[in-house]
Formats: C-alpha cells, structure tokens, sequence
C-alpha cells in the first residue's frame, strides 16, 4: 500500500483503531496474568504495549501530515536524545548489560510521553480522539470482570499475603485499582447517558446498566484499595450533587431517573462497605500498623528492603522524625522502600543527578536500587534524574495549567456540562494518584487512561460552549 493509500486508511479508521485499542486494554491485562502465573517471562500486555507504542512512533514519524508536524518531531527527538544520553551513562557506568537491565522499564515509563506525542498529532491532524464510549466500555469490562470472578469464585486475591481483596482475573490490583479510579466516571457519565432511554423493548440495555453499576459499587468495596473506593464514592456523592441541583434548574423525569441511581448507588457504596474486604483490610492490618516505625515491620519492608536501605538518609530521617513517620504510614511505607534507590542518587555526581540512576542494580552503586519507588514523581526524578524529569512533567504542569486558564475563563458554563467536570475530576484523581499511590504514569495499562482522558478533557474544555447534561446527555 502506498503512503498516501495508508493515510486514507487512516483517515477513515484510526478512530475506530483507537477505539478498539483501548476496549482491549483488560482482555490484554487478563492475559498478562495468566502470563505471570505461568512464568512467562515476556507477556501479552509488555509485548502488545511495546509494539502500540513502536508503531505511534513511526506513524507520527512517516505518515502523519498536518500543520505544526515539526513540533511532533521536535518533541520525539528531544525524548530521544535524552534516552541515548541516558543509556550512554549507564554503559559507562555498568557496561551493556545495565543498558539490556534497564531497557524494559525505560520502555514501560516513556510510553506515556512517546503516545502523548502520537495522540496530540492524530487530534491535529483528523481530530481523532478516544471516545467516552470506548472508555466506559473498557472500565465496565474492568469492574464486570472483577464482580463475575468474585460470583464464580475464580477471583485472583488483592493482597495475597494477607488474604484480603478480589482483583478478578488480573494480576497487578494497584494498577487496576488505578484504571478503574481514572475510568470510572467516564463510565457512570457513559451510563447516566444511556439509562433514561431503556424501553421494553432494550430492557437488555437496562439489564446490561444495572449490571455494570452493581459491579462498580462492588469494586469500591471488594477490590481493596482505598485509591478505588474514594474515586468511585466522591464520584458518585459529586454527581449525584451535580444532577439535583440541575433538577432544580431543569426539571426532567431523565434526571430524576439519575438522580434515583445515583443515590441508590452511594447508598449501596457505604453499605456494604461495612461488611467489606477493604474494611476488613484496613481494621486487621492496616491499623495495627500505623504506629509501628517502618523497620520493625516482620514483612516486606523488613526483608529484604529493610536489610538494603541499612545506612541511608531517607530511612534514619523516617525512624527518628515522627513527622516524617506519620507521613510514611499514611503513604503505605513508600518513603521507606524509596530509601535505598533515593541514597543511590544523592551519593552519585552530577552526571547521575541530570540523567538519573535508572532500575538496575549494579556494583558501582553500593545499594540495590530494583526496589519499586510508588510515587510517580519520586520514581522519574530519582530514575532518571531532572533533566528526565523536566521532560515528563513540564508537559503535564503546562496541560494543567491550560485547563485552568480555560475553566477560569468561563467557570459557571464550564461547571454546568457534566461530561466536562467528569473528566476534570479524572484528570485531577489520576494527578492525586501519580503524587501519591504511583503506577499512574510510568503503568503502560494505566497511563493510557491517563492519556485518554486528558485528551476528552483537552476537547471539551476548548469548546466554545460546553454541553450541559440535558444536551449531553
């Protein structure tokens, strides 16, 4: 096929690529799991993700055509530059086996900036985006998956070293609990859409609604992660608010309909979170805890963490200031398993300090670094230093700082369209996530949510008049 035949292709079917793409994303997550379970050591998702991530590459590269390409280009040279810098360190440092060490991680981390670059251009070029449809599709297979595990007694355990949470048949319940907390108000949005429109004769949608809103109130409670059950209540609590007072200024049975499910789902939500994995987790382990100083903790952190961070800065500042140790106990220890990699990349030079020390360990280093650092910011400065740094979040801060500058412009207009303020919400969760819980930004599976809705976000609050729920929905 010829250059130009390939971006007729395109034309006409990228969207519905994306959009498949991202329906895709827990079949491909199943997969992965059943590929960890098997000790794969390469599974479906790396290699799917990896290959998604190549091919944006060379379609922004050779076959996009718009006005403003050389800012593409621009952008995915620097991102490269830095890269064969940084892999040029770590050869001098460790020789190509740290390189070949270091590779997939790298990969896993810069597919958010590569794909930002990607869906930035398709939106230029075509205005394609990823659809609210295709999302709440997704996040609805998440959290349907999750609840029928549960039901057919097949459910992979959340925490499995002490028993508490159903992750369905995935693998990883932090990354999922990730997606489904930037996902899910697109697919309550999605839901609230389609709801007042069930009749007798589509009473298989209702069916299919009713369904996928059991199964996310049952993954706030079931999966076990606080991230899940707090977006999905706020959500559900700030939507709920939203739609009564629009019943005020607009009265419809639609809305009526909504505010009927909302309520019957923040109801459901704290019910059963009485009787709920995640209460049960946070009474039987994560209380009992909170003020037992990090190293004395007989379980992960204690081995082999604690035995590899004896010495460091971070870890003497968290066992002798209270402060520090509170902080560190809210954040589930993070700081106290950051500490040996945070050492590594105090104790280096200069050099190390700009293109950062990456994830592998090698001898020159004097501590193990694999150890994950669960907070995004932490986790790029440290890895790959501030110039790494500088490239990842100075993008990001500038999206944030645009979306402001454009609620701010028209605020009343812009609060009065739901679709908006969902994915607002998404977006500043999905920001709280990074800073705090992690996997937000360097999780190939969950950045792409990331990335997905930002984009919605990005569309709907340039437009010059932002739908209202009776027009959107």
């Amino acid at each position: 096929m010829s250059l130009q035949g390939l971006r007729r292709f395109f034309r006409d079917k990228l969207s519905l690529i994306l959009g498949v793409y991202i329906v895709l994303q827990p079949i491909l997550d199943i997969f992965t799991a059943l590929g960890v379970k098997a000790e794969f050591p390469v599974t479906v998702g790396v290699v799917v993700r990896a290959l998604f991530m190549a091919l944006t590459f060379l379609y922004v590269v050779f076959i996009c055509q718009f006005p403003g390409k050389k800012w593409c280009l621009a952008a995915l040279g620097v991102l490269l530059g830095y890269l064969a810098l940084f892999m040029l360190q770590l050869l001098l440092i460790g020789g190509l086996s740290l390189c070949v060490d270091n590779l997939q991680e790298t990969v896993k981390t810069f597919f958010a900036p590569f794909v930002a670059v990607f869906l930035i251009a398709v939106y230029k070029e075509y205005g394609t985006y990823v659809s609210t449809r295709a999302i709440a599709w997704s996040c609805g297979i998440y959290t349907g998956v999750i609840l029928l595990a549960f039901l057919t007694g097949t459910s992979n355990i959340s925490y499995a070293n002490s028993g508490y949470g159903y992750n369905g048949w995935f693998y990883a319940a932090n990354e999922i609990s990730c997606i489904v907390s930037i996902a899910v108000p697109a697919l309550l949005f999605y839901c609230l859409k389609v709801l007042p429109s069930v009749t007798k004769k589509t009473w298989w949608k209702g069916a299919l609604i009713l369904w996928t809103l059991a199964s996310v109130v049952f993954t706030a409670d079931y999966i076990g992660t606080k991230a899940a059950f707090g977006a999905i209540a706020l959500y559900m609590i700030a939507a709920l608010i939203w739609t009564v007072i629009f019943q005020f200024k607009a009265p419809s049975r639609d809305n009526l309909i909504r505010i009927g499910a909302l309520a019957a789902m923040v109801a459901a939500v704290f019910a059963l979170y009485s009787i709920s994995s995640l209460r049960a987790y946070i009474v039987n382990v994560m209380d009992p805890l909170m003020d037992v100083p990090s190293d004395e903790i007989n379980n992960i952190w204690s081995s082999p963490i604690a035995e590899a961070n004896v010495g460091t800065w971070l870890r003497e500042l968290v066992t002798t200031n209270d402060l520090v140790q509170r902080i560190d106990s809210i954040l589930s220890r993070r700081l106290f398993s950051a500490a040996s990699s945070v050492q590594v990349f105090l104790d280096r030079g200069l050099i190390a300090k700009l293109l950062g020390i990456g994830y592998a360990n090698t001898p020159a280093y004097g501590y193990r670094v694999e150890f994950m650092i669960e907070m995004d910011p932490l986790a790029i400065l440290v890895r790959h230093g501030i110039l790494g740094f500088l490239l990842y979040f100075a993008p990001y801060a500038a999206f944030f700082v645009t979306i402001l500058r454009r609620f701010f412009r028209r605020p009343l207009k812009a609060l009065s369209s739901l679709k908006y303020c969902s994915y607002l919400y998404s977006c500043l969760f999905a920001l709280a996530i990074a800073l705090i819980v992690g996997h937000a930004l360097v999780s190939p599976s969950v950045s792409i949510f990331v990335l997905v809705t930002a984009m919605q976000l990005w569309v709907v609050s340039g437009q010059e008049d932002p739908d209202g729920l009776s027009a959107a929905l």
